[in-house]
């Protein structure tokens, strides 16, 4: 998810030259976003009867666990090259869902969240992911860089 944070270029110049140390420190806001993420979906999540719970089988192998029990979070993924970005993946080990993805990047937007049910959980989450990379990035430039 790409974030809009408002910064002079003196300021984005040295958090470029600190990149690896910036991208890190924004693990913890961007991982809150995403268990929050999952948590919100999980409402969302279609459910079966009580009696359907049980792993459902499935032509192509192995029974299938329900939906709602293979929700997961994972991550950090750094990308150090360009652009630069960290990101962590929310989603279900599901064939009837996909993972969501949520992740800070300098540069030209790339992500896209494919239109799912999860869609709707991802969007309520932005917001929590904003406001903390904000904070993140001006608590590094006021402790590295003070004027």
């Amino acid at each position: 998810m790409p974030v809009r944070v408002r910064l002079d270029a003196n300021r984005i110049a040295a958090l470029r030259r600190n990149a690896r140390q910036v991208l890190r420190k924004l693990d913890a806001p961007i991982h809150a976003a995403m268990r929050q993420t999952l948590d919100f979906s999980s409402f969302l999540v279609p459910r079966r009867d009580a009696w359907e719970r049980e792993e459902a089988p499935s032509s192509d192998g192995p029974p299938l666990p329900p939906l709602a029990d293979t929700g997961f979070v994972s991550g950090p993924e750094y990308n150090q090259g360009r652009p630069l970005s960290t990101s962590w993946t929310a989603g279900y080990e599901h064939p009837a869902a996909g993972p969501i993805h949520e992740g800070f990047h300098w540069g030209t937007d790339i992500v896209n969240p494919p239109p799912h049910f999860l869609k709707k959980a991802f969007r309520r989450s932005r917001s929590v992911a904003r406001k903390g990379v904000a904070q993140v990035l001006a608590a590094y430039l006021k402790q590295h860089f003070p004027r």
